[in-house]
């Protein structure tokens, strides 16, 4: 691979990290401001709300060079902005070492990565899930797996989408019937929906089992956080990434 297209991936990798920062700031307020969106207004501090000079934008230098503070009124900038960075481009970094030429699956893969690492933030930060990104995966599952048989087959892509919604739908479903209210939020229905259509419904079991497990220890770990509900969908994502790691390190074995 040319270091000219190595470049350019690792760059590209930190402005979407950096564009998943802003996502994540953003996903709440925008429920409630419809006047806020993705591009408008242009970037500002939490803080003092004024808007980011170009320099001030350009991912890890920036925080770098003004030591984690804002350049207007010297508050701390939130440390997941740039762990967000460095994870896409740790997260590049691999899949760039894994191929020895450009290949529109590191693409694919790439983004995969990056919608489940939102809804994993999100989950935890807000216990919500974004139900556009969660479509996206689905949408992704079925194209990938129809033109590429990249995970599995179509068939079991498809089974895997329905399979996914409606079983956390009936568990829910019951759920209600005996305590009266919701135990499962919808979002996770199409969240798990969107794993079944990229891995295929066999993969449905161990994500589900290897979700559940995370999301207990999450809500462990932070109990006085998570007083009555447990962020399934972080746990879910999460299993999603390892899931992905098991299915390529079985390959190459």
């Amino acid at each position: 691979m040319s270091i000219e297209i190595f470049i350019y991936l690792s760059l590209f990798a930190l402005a979407v990290g950096s564009f998943v920062g802003v996502f994540i700031y953003r996903f709440p307020l925008m429920k409630s401001n419809e006047a806020l969106n993705l591009i408008n207004p242009r970037s500002f501090c939490p803080s003092c709300r004024r808007q980011l000079k170009i320099p001030m934008l350009i991912p890890i230098f920036s925080f770098l060079f003004l030591r984690g503070r804002c350049g207007y009124c010297n508050e701390k900038i939130e440390p997941l902005y740039i762990i967000n960075e460095l994870v896409h481009l740790l997260v590049m970094l691999l899949i760039l070492n894994s191929y020895t030429s450009f290949n529109i699956s590191m693409v694919f893969i790439f983004f995969l990565f990056s919608i489940f690492y939102t809804q994993i933030i999100l989950d935890y930060k807000y216990l919500r899930l974004s139900i556009s990104l969660n479509i996206l995966l689905m949408l992704a599952g079925l194209t990938i797996n129809y033109y590429l048989n990249f995970f599995t087959s179509l068939e079991e892509s498809i089974l895997g989408l329905m399979a996914g919604y409606v079983f956390l739908w009936f568990i829910n479903s019951l759920y209600f019937l005996i305590r009266k209210k919701v135990g499962i939020g919808s979002g996770d229905f199409l969240l798990f929906s969107g794993c079944g259509a990229i891995f295929g419904v066999f993969a449905l079991g161990p994500i589900l089992l290897i979700g559940s497990s995370v999301s207990l220890l999450i809500y462990v770990l932070n109990k006085e956080k998570f007083v009555e509900q447990i962020p399934l969908g972080s746990g879910i994502a999460s299993a999603a990434v390892i899931y992905y790691l098991i299915f390529v390190i079985a390959e190459l074995l």
